[in-house]
């Protein structure tokens, strides 16, 4: 009798060796989903400060050396034309990865791309006009990253059932 206990906490040992490193790849798995919001919340935060100067340009509020060293700024529609390649790289990107189920990227990298419009359009002195566009293009790309995520882990998932399936 006591053989066949030994054997079965033997077995259960084992099992719960394999099932542990499941569990923390859940964890995970749920702390990336976390932080792609987290990295939202600081995106609507930058974004709400860029509204409330969406008066200000920052290009007449630098000092004269500073502006000479910068040079003038760049035309507002080739700020433009590049929100629209980095919004359709990025999907591109993402698409790739999605088909290739590779895990998502990190995304606090992607936070400063996003905002970075901003710093543009203030330095030419037409974020009033052209917040809304940065807004839209980056509340999108945080709802595909989100999707990303969400098929990923979807994926991750079934696989984690069809293992513990197996015990």
């Amino acid at each position: 009798m006591s053989e066949y206990l030994k054997t079965n906490a033997d077995r259960s040992i084992k099992k719960s060796a394999k099932i542990e490193p499941v569990w923390e790849r859940t964890e995970h798995r749920y702390t990336r989903a976390r932080r792609n919001l987290w990295s939202l919340v600081a995106f609507l935060l930058i974004s709400i400060d860029a509204y409330s100067f969406r008066n200000f340009n920052l290009f007449e509020a630098s000092s004269e050396p500073v502006r000479q060293l910068l040079g003038y700024p760049p035309p507002t529609y080739l700020i433009s034309i590049a929100l629209a390649v980095y919004c359709f790289s990025a999907v591109i990107l993402t698409l790739t990865a999605m088909a290739n189920y590779n895990p998502p990227a990190s995304t606090w990298k992607n936070l400063g791309y996003r905002c970075t419009f901003y710093l543009f359009y203030s330095f030419s002195g037409s974020i009033a006009g052209h917040f809304i566009p940065v807004l839209v293009v980056g509340l999108f790309l945080y709802a595909f990253d989100q999707c990303h995520i969400w098929f990923y882990n979807f994926k991750l998932e079934q696989q984690q059932k069809e293992l513990l399936g197996r015990f």
